[in-house]
């Protein structure tokens, strides 16, 4: 059975009314209409352009704190010794301007370069 968690939403009276219209083609009740459109918005690849967008919008509003960045740094390099550098920003869940603005710290702090597109840690 799938995991499912319970919200509250509130819609204009034109949204509801187009709810309400597919109850019984959709969905059964309004609220599983409702559902059922973000499950299709999430699930069905239209629109992960407009996700991917948000997702970055929110890392670049909330990036995360000092502590987990250098957690989430330290526990990559556990485990390797190079990784491209796309793959880094997207590891540390974080916006690229935040990577770019704090990386000749961070290349110090841990001793790591940037070679080609790699993000390399030094050999100790």
């Amino acid at each position: 059975m799938t995991e499912t968690t319970r919200t509250t939403v509130t819609l204009s009276r034109i949204s509801m009314n187009q709810v309400k219209e597919l109850v019984g083609v959709f969905g059964s009740t309004p609220a599983s209409v409702i559902s059922r459109i973000v499950e299709h918005f999430f699930d069905y690849g239209r629109f992960d352009d407009v996700i991917d967008k948000m997702k970055a919008k929110r890392r670049e509003l909330f990036p995360p704190d000092d502590a987990i960045i250098n957690k989430r740094i330290k526990n990559l390099f556990k485990g390797a010794d190079k990784i491209p550098f796309d793959d880094f920003i997207n590891f540390l869940q974080v916006d690229k301007k935040l990577v770019l603005e704090n990386i000749h710290i961070w290349t110090e702090k841990y001793d790591i370069r940037i070679i080609e597109n790699l993000v390399i840690k030094d050999q100790e």
